[in-house]
């Protein structure tokens, strides 16, 4: 009985052993699936985020452009007017004529990450920048800026004499030395303010004309410079070397004018060249009797040349939007940037196409007297 008792339990189990492994199987193995299925239903998609992230976070070759602080060339920054003459009458003047800057934000000269990249294209204000446009590779980022200031400065002369020249009020003008950059063979041998007289024995006349004699030398021989410094007049030579691929001594040189009256303009946080148009309009109305800008808040931007040329400028689409942020309805814009100006013009904002500054003043006139059907406006 035992033994039967025992056989048969032992037949038993061996009958219901494969059902008590199947419920074992059951019981167990079912688990483990849900196990897996929840530690996939996390780690999938995990697994896809984590290397969004990290190409998220990779720097990408753009700085990321932005509106920059806008400042009204007829009134004050930091409590200093921007503009001042003495020597000469000047007049009242009311409205505002906003010069617009850009900014980098805290990111330059850092590359924008690609996250900072997509995010940029949902505020319209913004825009993508080659950093190797703004910091070219091998040179310095101070250098960069020390080359902005420079443009600054010779864009602030440049608008002294668009303005006079407009109001045919004579001056003098000599090339000097602007700046001289740092670890070039100009450094110790010119100095800002230099008067250059002759150039390889040819009167001094522009950049240009001293650049071609630099790219002649192809380092092989000095260019020899007349100057005058502190009132003496003296011989300087400089071998040229190589630096991008290009002939170079290390200046800036520009045409300074010597104006019968004092001119100043004082706009420290600002660089760039930009900021001509606005400053001769500016001068212009200082000088002249009368409201220039009817009341109104114009913004403008746009180099300028002694003889009243308005050039091609950067970021002008983040300085559209700048200046509808700060009020305007009326915006003088190079006509050499209308391609980037048809298709980005802000809500509520007129673009003006001018190419001299006689354009602008003649722009102006019509929005005085409600003529603004006779705007020439961007198409193309």
């Amino acid at each position: 009985m035992f033994a039967n008792s025992v056989g048969s339990t032992a037949q038993s189990g061996n009958e219901f052993s494969p059902r008590l492994v199947a419920m074992s199987d059951a019981v167990v193995i079912q688990p483990k699936r849900k196990v897996l299925k929840r530690v996939l239903a996390w780690a999938i998609p995990f697994l896809l985020v984590v290397p969004v992230l990290v190409v998220s976070a990779w720097p990408s070759p753009y700085l990321i452009e932005r509106p920059g602080p806008v400042y009204d060339a007829l009134g004050k920054a930091a409590g200093t007017p921007i503009i001042t003459i003495q020597g000469e009458k000047s007049y009242p003047t009311d409205g505002s004529l906003d010069l617009l800057t850009i900014t980098f934000g805290d990111l330059a000269p850092r590359n924008a990450s690609w996250l900072e990249v997509g995010m940029s294209y949902l505020d319209p204000s913004m825009d993508r920048v080659e950093k190797d446009l703004i910091y070219p590779p091998n040179v310095d980022s101070s250098q960069v800026e020390q080359e902005a200031e420079t443009m600054m400065l010779d864009s602030q002369a440049s608008a002294k004499a668009a303005a006079l020249t407009l109001l045919n009020i004579p001056f003098k003008s000599s090339v000097r030395v602007t700046s001289v950059m740092k670890d070039t063979p100009s450094e110790g041998v010119l100095k800002a303010n230099d008067i250059v007289l002759t150039v390889q024995g040819e009167k001094a006349r522009d950049i240009d004309q001293i650049r071609e004699f630099v790219q002649q030398t192809e380092g092989k021989r000095p260019v020899v410079f007349e100057v005058i410094r502190d009132g003496k007049q003296k011989t300087v030579q400089i071998t040229p070397v190589k630096l991008e691929g290009k002939w170079r001594i290390g200046i800036y040189v520009g045409e300074v004018p010597e104006f019968p009256f004092t001119i100043d303009i004082t706009l420290d946080s600002v660089s760039g060249p930009s900021a001509g148009q606005i400053f001769a309009l500016a001068i212009y109305d200082k000088l002249t009797p009368g409201s220039l800008t009817g009341g109104n808040v114009i913004a403008g931007t746009g180099t300028v040349s002694p003889d009243g040329t308005i050039g091609k400028i950067g970021g002008i689409k983040s300085k559209m939007y700048g200046a509808v942020r700060a009020g305007a309805k009326y915006f003088l814009a190079p006509a050499e940037n209308c391609s980037e100006v048809v298709g980005n013009i802000p809500s509520g904002l007129t673009v003006i196409k001018v190419a001299t500054l006689k354009d602008s003043l003649s722009a102006l006139q019509d929005i005085r007297e409600g003529k603004t059907q006779n705007l020439t406006q961007c198409t193309k």
